[in-house]
Protein backbone atom coordinates (compact mmCIF):
# COMPACT_ATOMS: atom_id res chain seq x y z
CA UNK A 1 0.00 0.00 0.00
CA UNK A 2 2.69 2.21 0.97
CA UNK A 3 4.81 1.49 -2.59
CA UNK A 4 1.37 2.22 -4.11
CA UNK A 5 1.23 5.69 -2.65
CA UNK A 6 4.44 6.94 -3.53
CA UNK A 7 3.87 5.85 -6.76
CA UNK A 8 0.42 7.70 -7.33
CA UNK A 9 1.73 10.61 -4.93
CA UNK A 10 4.92 11.25 -7.24
CA UNK A 11 2.42 10.85 -10.18
CA UNK A 12 0.72 13.63 -8.97
CA UNK A 13 3.46 15.68 -8.29
CA UNK A 14 4.67 15.38 -11.51
CA UNK A 15 1.22 16.49 -13.29
CA UNK A 16 0.81 19.66 -10.80
CA UNK A 17 4.83 20.30 -12.52
CA UNK A 18 3.58 19.88 -15.51
CA UNK A 19 0.56 21.98 -14.94
CA UNK A 20 2.34 24.89 -13.01
CA UNK A 21 5.23 24.85 -16.08
CA UNK A 22 2.48 25.42 -18.74
CA UNK A 23 1.09 28.06 -16.84
CA UNK A 24 4.24 30.45 -16.80
CA UNK A 25 4.54 28.73 -20.45
CA UNK A 26 1.34 30.51 -21.29
CA UNK A 27 1.64 33.89 -18.79
CA UNK A 28 4.98 34.72 -20.64
CA UNK A 29 3.30 33.72 -24.42
CA UNK A 30 0.55 35.97 -23.69
CA UNK A 31 3.03 38.96 -21.76
CA UNK A 32 5.59 38.71 -24.71
CA UNK A 33 2.84 38.79 -27.21
CA UNK A 34 1.51 42.09 -25.79
CA UNK A 35 5.16 43.49 -25.67
CA UNK A 36 6.15 42.56 -29.42
CA UNK A 37 3.36 43.60 -31.70
CA UNK A 38 3.93 46.86 -32.27
CA UNK A 39 2.09 46.71 -35.02
CA UNK A 40 -1.32 46.11 -34.27
CA UNK A 41 -4.17 47.62 -35.46
CA UNK A 42 -1.87 48.29 -38.60
CA UNK A 43 -2.94 47.51 -42.14
CA UNK A 44 -0.04 46.80 -44.50
CA UNK A 45 -0.54 45.66 -48.42
CA UNK A 46 2.43 44.03 -50.01
CA UNK A 47 2.94 43.39 -53.84
CA UNK A 48 5.36 40.46 -55.32
CA UNK A 49 6.00 42.38 -58.68
CA UNK A 50 4.55 40.56 -61.32
CA UNK A 51 3.94 37.14 -61.58
CA UNK A 52 1.87 34.35 -64.19
CA UNK A 53 2.99 35.31 -67.62
CA UNK A 54 4.95 38.38 -66.71
CA UNK A 55 8.39 37.25 -65.54
CA UNK A 56 9.99 40.43 -65.11
CA UNK A 57 13.57 41.12 -64.99
CA UNK A 58 15.65 37.94 -65.62
CA UNK A 59 19.30 37.28 -64.62
CA UNK A 60 20.74 33.79 -65.67
CA UNK A 61 17.94 31.19 -65.31
CA UNK A 62 16.35 33.09 -62.57
CA UNK A 63 12.95 35.19 -63.11
CA UNK A 64 11.95 38.17 -60.81
CA UNK A 65 8.24 37.14 -60.28
CA UNK A 66 9.59 34.11 -58.34
CA UNK A 67 12.47 36.02 -55.83
CA UNK A 68 9.47 38.26 -55.42
CA UNK A 69 6.43 36.42 -54.12
CA UNK A 70 9.12 34.05 -51.71
CA UNK A 71 10.41 37.68 -50.40
CA UNK A 72 7.08 39.10 -50.11
CA UNK A 73 5.32 35.78 -48.33
CA UNK A 74 8.29 36.19 -45.57
CA UNK A 75 7.65 39.84 -45.43
CA UNK A 76 3.69 39.12 -44.64
CA UNK A 77 4.97 36.53 -42.20
CA UNK A 78 7.47 38.96 -39.86
CA UNK A 79 5.01 41.89 -40.12
CA UNK A 80 2.23 39.53 -38.95
CA UNK A 81 4.04 38.68 -36.15
CA UNK A 82 4.29 42.17 -35.30
CA UNK A 83 0.36 42.31 -35.06
CA UNK A 84 0.17 43.63 -38.45
CA UNK A 85 -2.83 42.98 -41.15
CA UNK A 86 -1.21 42.42 -44.34
CA UNK A 87 -3.07 41.87 -47.55
CA UNK A 88 -1.01 40.67 -50.37
CA UNK A 89 -2.07 41.41 -54.24
CA UNK A 90 -0.86 37.97 -55.32
CA UNK A 91 0.21 35.07 -52.86
CA UNK A 92 1.04 32.55 -56.34
CA UNK A 93 2.17 32.50 -59.34
CA UNK A 94 -0.24 34.76 -60.93
CA UNK A 95 -0.88 38.23 -62.28
CA UNK A 96 -4.54 40.09 -61.63
CA UNK A 97 -5.17 40.40 -65.82
CA UNK A 98 -7.89 38.47 -67.25
CA UNK A 99 -6.73 35.21 -69.41
CA UNK A 100 -8.51 36.21 -72.40
CA UNK A 101 -8.40 40.17 -71.94
CA UNK A 102 -7.85 41.40 -75.40
CA UNK A 103 -6.33 44.64 -74.34
CA UNK A 104 -2.91 45.63 -72.78
CA UNK A 105 -2.46 42.66 -70.38
CA UNK A 106 0.08 44.31 -68.29
CA UNK A 107 -1.82 47.72 -68.22
CA UNK A 108 -5.01 46.09 -66.62
CA UNK A 109 -2.61 43.69 -64.07
CA UNK A 110 -1.73 47.02 -62.85
CA UNK A 111 -4.91 48.93 -62.62
CA UNK A 112 -6.24 46.12 -60.35
CA UNK A 113 -3.36 46.18 -57.82
CA UNK A 114 -3.62 49.98 -57.69
CA UNK A 115 -7.60 49.85 -57.02
CA UNK A 116 -6.85 46.69 -54.74
CA UNK A 117 -4.48 48.80 -52.82
CA UNK A 118 -6.82 52.09 -52.73
CA UNK A 119 -10.07 49.93 -52.02
CA UNK A 120 -8.28 48.38 -48.52
CA UNK A 121 -7.18 51.65 -46.90
CA UNK A 122 -3.84 50.34 -45.77
CA UNK A 123 -1.81 52.18 -43.16
CA UNK A 124 1.17 51.73 -45.96
CA UNK A 125 1.67 49.97 -49.08
CA UNK A 126 5.27 48.01 -50.49
CA UNK A 127 6.23 46.94 -53.74
CA UNK A 128 8.96 44.35 -54.21
CA UNK A 129 10.99 43.99 -57.13
CA UNK A 130 14.24 42.70 -58.48
CA UNK A 131 16.69 44.91 -60.60
CA UNK A 132 18.43 44.02 -63.79
CA UNK A 133 20.16 46.10 -66.41
CA UNK A 134 23.16 45.62 -68.94
CA UNK A 135 25.80 46.90 -66.67
CA UNK A 136 26.30 43.62 -64.67
CA UNK A 137 28.95 45.31 -62.00
CA UNK A 138 25.77 46.99 -60.54
CA UNK A 139 24.39 45.60 -56.97
CA UNK A 140 22.55 46.67 -54.00
CA UNK A 141 18.98 46.95 -52.84
CA UNK A 142 17.47 50.22 -53.14
CA UNK A 143 13.79 51.79 -51.81
CA UNK A 144 12.26 54.20 -54.46
CA UNK A 145 9.54 56.10 -53.91
CA UNK A 146 7.18 58.88 -55.42
CA UNK A 147 7.47 62.35 -54.50
CA UNK A 148 4.05 63.45 -54.01
CA UNK A 149 3.68 62.76 -50.41
CA UNK A 150 6.44 63.29 -47.74
CA UNK A 151 5.30 60.18 -46.17
CA UNK A 152 6.13 58.02 -48.74
CA UNK A 153 9.66 59.61 -48.33
CA UNK A 154 9.87 58.81 -44.57
CA UNK A 155 8.66 54.94 -45.46
CA UNK A 156 11.50 54.75 -48.11
CA UNK A 157 14.17 56.12 -45.71
CA UNK A 158 13.08 53.76 -43.00
CA UNK A 159 13.00 51.16 -45.51
CA UNK A 160 16.70 51.64 -47.29
CA UNK A 161 18.36 52.41 -43.76
CA UNK A 162 17.73 49.00 -42.19
CA UNK A 163 18.56 47.83 -45.76
CA UNK A 164 22.01 49.36 -45.49
CA UNK A 165 22.11 48.56 -41.73
CA UNK A 166 21.32 44.56 -42.15
CA UNK A 167 22.31 43.34 -45.51
CA UNK A 168 25.91 45.77 -45.38
CA UNK A 169 26.20 45.11 -49.33
CA UNK A 170 24.71 48.50 -50.58
CA UNK A 171 25.84 51.94 -50.07
CA UNK A 172 22.29 52.98 -51.89
CA UNK A 173 20.23 56.03 -50.99
CA UNK A 174 16.39 56.03 -51.01
CA UNK A 175 15.43 57.76 -53.89
CA UNK A 176 12.26 59.60 -55.35
CA UNK A 177 10.70 58.29 -58.90
CA UNK A 178 8.12 59.69 -60.63
CA UNK A 179 7.70 57.31 -63.41
CA UNK A 180 5.94 54.08 -61.60
CA UNK A 181 2.44 53.80 -61.89
CA UNK A 182 1.34 51.86 -58.47
CA UNK A 183 3.23 54.58 -56.64
CA UNK A 184 1.74 57.65 -58.61
CA UNK A 185 -1.58 56.17 -58.40
CA UNK A 186 -1.30 54.43 -54.08
CA UNK A 187 -3.26 56.86 -51.60
CA UNK A 188 -1.03 55.53 -48.74
CA UNK A 189 2.17 55.87 -47.78
CA UNK A 190 3.93 53.76 -50.45
CA UNK A 191 7.48 52.40 -51.03
CA UNK A 192 9.12 49.92 -53.97
CA UNK A 193 11.86 48.21 -53.17
CA UNK A 194 15.02 46.42 -55.95
CA UNK A 195 16.23 44.24 -52.95
CA UNK A 196 19.05 43.70 -55.57
CA UNK A 197 20.26 42.86 -59.06
CA UNK A 198 19.45 39.70 -60.78
CA UNK A 199 21.85 41.13 -63.53
CA UNK A 200 24.99 41.21 -61.22
CA UNK A 201 25.85 37.16 -60.34
CA UNK A 202 27.41 37.47 -57.13
CA UNK A 203 23.84 39.53 -56.08
CA UNK A 204 21.87 36.39 -58.13
CA UNK A 205 23.74 34.06 -55.84
CA UNK A 206 22.47 35.29 -52.77
CA UNK A 207 19.40 36.23 -53.71
CA UNK A 208 18.16 32.55 -54.66
CA UNK A 209 19.17 31.23 -51.13
CA UNK A 210 16.54 31.52 -48.95
CA UNK A 211 18.30 32.27 -45.86
CA UNK A 212 19.02 35.50 -47.59
CA UNK A 213 15.93 36.04 -48.74
CA UNK A 214 14.41 36.28 -45.15
CA UNK A 215 17.55 38.44 -44.27
CA UNK A 216 16.14 41.25 -47.12
CA UNK A 217 12.71 40.30 -45.71
CA UNK A 218 13.47 40.85 -42.13
CA UNK A 219 15.23 44.46 -43.05
CA UNK A 220 12.17 45.58 -44.99
CA UNK A 221 9.74 44.70 -42.56
CA UNK A 222 12.23 46.41 -39.53
CA UNK A 223 11.10 49.41 -41.91
CA UNK A 224 8.24 49.51 -42.01
CA UNK A 225 8.09 49.14 -38.41
CA UNK A 226 10.18 51.98 -37.63
CA UNK A 227 8.34 54.06 -39.97
CA UNK A 228 5.39 53.90 -37.47
CA UNK A 229 7.58 54.51 -34.54
CA UNK A 230 8.68 58.10 -33.11
CA UNK A 231 12.66 57.34 -34.30
CA UNK A 232 14.13 60.09 -35.91
CA UNK A 233 14.11 60.04 -39.72
CA UNK A 234 17.25 58.66 -41.19
CA UNK A 235 19.22 60.82 -43.42
CA UNK A 236 18.81 60.91 -47.40
CA UNK A 237 22.60 61.36 -47.84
Amino acid sequence: MKRRWLFWGSIIMVLAFVTLASAKWLISWHTGQSWHTPLAGRVIVLDAGHGGPDGGAVGGSIEEKDITLKITKDIRNYLQEMGAVVIMTRDRDTDLADDDFSGSHKTQDLVRRAKMVNKTHPDAFVSIHMNAIPMPSLHGAQTFYHPKSSENRKLALFIQDSLKQNLENTKRYAKPIGHVYLLKKAEAPSALVEVGFLSNAAERALLIQPNYQKKAAASISQGIMRYFTNEKIPSDQ
